[in-house]
């Protein structure tokens, strides 16, 4: 089965190592996953309203994430925690009754220091895992990818060994995830 998957990115920037990983994950597993990527640097600031009177991008993104077997998040870190952009994004498919209710995700992220984006991804976490989104998120192993300036190629390929186990390790976790909401699916 070839799982449909929706991913975005808290960079946009030329050269940004997290979209290179979100790049990577997709040429890794092109044969597993069709992956589609959302830009969500545009979407407008969070206000409160009715879906029909959504702004059109972010009813595009989430029909795109409501109709995906799971959704992949690579996030950079800033001031200790995820950026705006990922939050907002975030924070609009939370005003859709039950859109991330146990979707599948995988975060990951990557970084030029020596912690990778762990304060990022646990802040993510915990909003991803809170009452109101309750969403399913990978948790056996983290995707941190740290001194990234060093573990790329000039083509945005990653090049430590290291750094693809554990992407491996989660991305299997993942399918698991979407293979078990899958499932849950079918029985309700």
């Amino acid at each position: 089965m070839v799982m449909k998957v929706v991913a975005f990115c808290g960079s946009s920037k030329t050269g940004s190592y997290n979209q290179y990983l979100i790049n990577f994950l997709r040429k890794k597993y092109i044969n597993e996953m069709n992956l589609q990527i959302l830009y969500i640097d545009d979407l407008p600031f969070l206000r409160f309203s009715k879906y029909a009177d959504f702004p059109s991008k972010v009813k595009y993104m989430c029909e795109s994430i409501r109709s995906a077997d799971g959704l992949v998040i690579a996030t950079p870190e800033i001031n200790h925690g995820m950026t705006a952009n990922i939050k907002n994004a975030i924070d609009w498919c939370s005003m859709v009754p039950s859109l991330l209710l146990h979707k599948p995700v995988m975060l990951m992220g990557a970084s030029t220091g020596p912690l990778g984006t762990v304060r990022a991804q646990m802040q993510l976490r915990q909003v991803l895992e809170s009452p109101m989104i309750n969403a399913h998120v990978t948790r056996s192993i983290e995707c941190l990818v740290t001194n990234a300036a060093d573990l790329f190629d000039e083509n945005g390929n990653l090049t430590s060994q290291k750094s693809i186990d554990v992407m491996e390790q989660q991305f299997n976790e993942f399918k698991s995830l979407v293979n078990e909401r899958q499932k849950e699916l079918a029985n309700e």
